[in-house]
């Protein structure tokens, strides 16, 4: 049945015209020398503040002096993007992973430009092709993110296909200059992005990293706020600022990709059911999910799918603790706890997930 009567997400994009409006910062009134110093350190903080806040949402970020820069200059004035494939039920990464990350991104005074990517889930063969059914989808996106406490004031959804209608002419014409920059090797390499190998591509799946990588620049986004498995086109986006010449390339701010329930998943998988808590599970569904869930105490081998969702020092580690319950509990529980409450497990409290984890292999929980 289509979802009707939306407010925002139902309403026509603004065309865009070079940039969309965000909040008004006033001007600081001019202080007197003496007063320098201590406006000066107070910024200094402010910048700090932020740029740990942003940091804390990432698992990799390509640069930190550059988002530093950017915090500096843009302050309360930097645009971040990440575009979600509206494609069935919204798992818990997807619903209250992207809740907290985004609310911690428009605190430090950013504007988050959510990709409602219709046309991507037509060209990946979602819903079976069937775009009418692909937007009710994305509103149902919109609604259980309001609902589970993602804080809109700084938020825009932008549709794919209203957009690139709008703006077809900038949109096609940077397209091609990408491509025209792109190997078709480089190319089959980001297809892992939709979830496809390189073989037994469509001609579709071939052009939808090129305008993922559009999308970039389309949107004026300083920050590509995506997950991990995303990274291969946000690198792609920062290469071809190389090649033509863009000064300011764009940011990575990757996040983690939460593990998938049953043992050895690198991360959730929607086509099996048990393999996530999604958003409108029963509360039976997710006790049943996590008692069943894989919880080992002893690292393994990585797999090949492990390395590629992992970053940094993580990568360099051939053995990983694939245990999705300590997982949960980190970036979920403990990430929604922070400064607000304590967890108590078998009496003793915990505000911070290093310690349950540590505990749990030492046996104590």
């Amino acid at each position: 049945m289509a979802i009707v009567g939306l407010d925002e997400i139902s309403r026509p994009v603004k065309k865009y015209a070079g940039g969309y409006p965000t909040a008004a910062v006033p001007s600081a009134p001019a202080a007197s020398s003496a007063a320098a110093a201590p406006s000066a350190a107070a910024g200094d903080a402010t910048v700090e503040r932020n740029f740990q806040l942003l940091r804390s949402v990432g698992e990799e970020c390509q640069t930190e002096p550059e988002l530093r820069d950017l915090l500096t200059k843009k302050a309360g004035k930097f645009n971040l993007y990440d575009g979600f494939e509206p494609s069935g039920r919204m798992h818990i990464a997807q619903g209250l992973f992207k809740a907290i990350n985004v609310n911690k991104c428009t605190e430090a005074g950013g504007t988050f430009k959510f990709w409602v990517a219709d046309w991507f889930g037509l060209m990946n063969d979602k819903m079976g092709g069937d775009l009418a059914k692909i937007k009710d989808v994305g509103k149902y996106f919109v609604h259980v993110w309001k609902s589970c406490g993602m804080r809109m004031e700084n938020v825009q959804f932008i549709w794919t296909s209203e957009f690139i209608e709008q703006n077809a002419t900038e949109y096609w014409t940077k397209m091609l200059d990408i491509s025209r920059n792109t190997s078709m090797t480089r190319i089959k390499k980001c297809c892992t992005i939709m979830g496809r190998g390189e073989g037994n591509l469509t001609a579709a799946q071939i052009l939808y990293p090129l305008m993922q990588c559009t999308d970039i620049f389309l949107l004026r986004a300083d920050i590509c706020q995506l997950g991990v498995d995303q990274r291969k086109v946000n690198m792609l986006a920062r290469e071809y600022c190389a090649s033509a010449g863009i000064k300011n390339k764009p940011i990575i701010l990757s996040h983690h990709m939460l593990m998938g329930l049953i043992a050895g998943q690198a991360k959730m998988s929607k086509s099996n059911p048990d393999s996530a808590v999604f958003m409108e599970d029963s509360k039976e569904d997710v006790r049943r999910k996590i008692m069943q869930a894989s919880c080992p105490k002893e690292k393994e081998k990585k797999t090949s799918e492990q390395s590629e969702m992992q970053v940094g020092a993580l990568a360099e580690e051939t053995e990983v603790l694939n245990n999705p319950v300590l997982d949960y509990m980190r970036y979920l529980i403990m990430e929604n706890a922070k400064g607000r409450y304590t967890i108590t497990i078998n009496g003793t409290q915990y505000d911070e997930a290093d310690s349950i984890e540590r505990d749990f292999l030492a046996g104590k929980i």
